[in-house]
């Protein structure tokens, strides 16, 4: 859904022509948005404990008391919001650009104070993909912005990131300039603005040349209209497969995702494997990389095609933090599912502000081979970006064996997911919006706090991705050679 939304919300602001004049807070209505968070984040997150020591949260909320202390514009609350919401390091509770109040989306996301570039985040470091400058090209390496290095600027935006746990791989993806992330253009000039409409750039070209630019910040439509006029638009998110000369098949699924679509996933993945089965095929490529989640079937049904024997899920039990969510919070809360605002009957009781949420247990869910398929050696594609159902069907390839995980370390987590019921609190003051997960769904015994690693580890290569190239794929297709 949030893939779709994204076309939506960009829509909204190629409408705006002009950002709307900043709006000031005072004092008593920023620190009572605060409030408000906190108590929200503390009686509704399930896992609000799981990283972090309650004092510690605390101590956050305290120093964002302070900061607002003379008062706060939009954009401050829209990054204190994200910090604070990313202390819980969930990939579930964060300030979703998609739900938040239209004042917010034209004083925060349409103002003129975003960098005339879209940019890619690897090895920490900033490759510049696209510009609607002439000063900066396409395969720049940003080195500096306004002096600030790369590296340092990428380490004082991670704590404003959503990620479950020690998961940064996920943080630093979110920079990028793609559906997944645009952190560079929400939350880097809250934290520096622009100085009198120009941001002051030093650049590094593919030939080692350096030098120093002077641009004029911009705004987001603005900027995604000038590179549309000259065909740079972003990369398609739907699936997609393709057999090349050499026999070697590849089958991108970016999304589980298909709430508002209409799409017949089941009968694509039955098509796509009657393919990879006919005998014109003798290896093939999964790209999961920037899979986020969605429908967990789907992952099911893809593993299903590749399985060889019968794969049972690892249980996870669902819990809850609350019973029913008091008024004073419900007023302020929005979803698609009232219910989940109230669990009467459906839980039990464990301890102080601990349920098991009986009603959401499922039972241990076995998936059997598709007994017409013919199996060819497979490779799945793996990166920061798979999370939700995207890092749990990493998850369970790893465990079955049924294709080889090359790339990088997934995000999710290991010692459990949030997410299933989500709802939405918009601080009444400045009309900043933060999803909270309502579901902690936790593994039996104790897990390492990560990813999944892959099979194959592929180092990050600034200068081939630079170039064009893509490492992950060459990895893959050695792999295939040798099998």
């Amino acid at each position: 859904m949030r893939r779709l939304l994204v076309a939506l919300l960009s829509c909204l602001l190629a409408c705006t022509s002009h950002a709307a004049t900043p709006t000031r807070l005072d004092a008593g209505t920023a620190q009572r948005d605060l409030r408000i968070l906190q108590k929200a984040l503390f009686e509704l997150h399930p896992a609000v404990d799981r990283y972090v020591a309650p004092e510690a949260l605390d101590a956050a909320f305290a120093a964002a008391q302070a900061d607002v202390a003379g008062g706060a514009d939009r954009a401050t609350m829209y990054r204190l919001a994200s910090r604070l919401s990313a202390t819980l390091r969930c990939g579930h509770t964060w300030t979703n650009p998609l739900n938040q109040r239209a004042d917010v989306q034209a004083e925060v996301f349409a103002a003129a104070d975003k960098l005339p570039v879209w940019i890619k985040v690897v090895d920490d470091r900033f490759l510049v993909v696209a510009s609607s400058d002439p000063q900066v090209r396409r395969g720049d390496e940003l080195l500096a912005i306004d002096g600030r290095p790369a590296a340092t600027l990428i380490a004082e935006l991670l704590p404003y990131l959503r990620a479950d746990g020690i998961s940064d791989g996920k943080r630093r993806a979110q920079l990028d300039s793609d559906s997944n992330g645009g952190a560079m253009d929400r939350l880097f000039p809250a934290l520096h603005p622009p100085q009198a409409g120009r941001y002051r750039l030093r650049l590094l070209d593919a030939q080692g040349r350096e030098r120093t630019r002077t641009v004029r910040a911009t705004n987001v439509a603005a900027r995604d209209a000038a590179l549309a006029r000259r065909g740079i638009v972003p990369a398609r998110e739907d699936w997609s497969f393709a057999v090349d000369t050499s026999g070697i098949a590849t089958l991108r699924l970016p999304t589980f995702a298909f709430w508002n679509r209409q799409f017949d996933w089941k009968t694509e993945l039955d098509r796509v494997f009657a393919v990879v089965g006919s005998g014109t095929v003798r290896g093939l490529i999964v790209d999961l990389r920037d899979n986020e989640g969605g429908d967990d079937d789907i992952g099911d049904r893809l593993h299903a095609w590749l399985l060889t024997a019968a794969f049972t899920k690892p249980a996870v039990t669902p819990y809850s933090r609350f019973e029913r969510v008091p008024y004073t919070l419900a007023r302020f809360l929005e979803t698609w599912d009232f219910s989940y605002f109230d669990r009467t009957g459906k839980l039990t009781r464990l301890g102080d502000r601990r349920y098991r949420y009986d009603s959401r247990i499922e039972p241990p869910l076995t998936i059997q081979p598709v007994a017409a398929a013919v199996r060819v050696p497979t490779a799945v594609l793996t990166g920061p970006q798979m999370s939700s159902a995207g890092f749990i069907i990493a998850r369970d390839l790893k465990l079955s064996g049924a294709a080889t995980l090359i790339g990088h370390r997934t995000g999710g987590n290991r010692r459990g997911l949030n997410g299933g019921e989500l709802g939405w609190i918009t601080l009444p003051g400045s009309g900043v919006a933060v999803d909270i997960a309502m579901i902690a769904w936790e593994p039996d015994g104790e897990q390492p706090d990560g990813g999944i690693e892959p099979d194959i580890a592929v180092a990050e290569d600034f200068e081939a991705i630079r170039a064009g190239r893509d490492p992950d794929d060459e990895a893959a297709r050695r792999w295939l050679a040798a099998q």
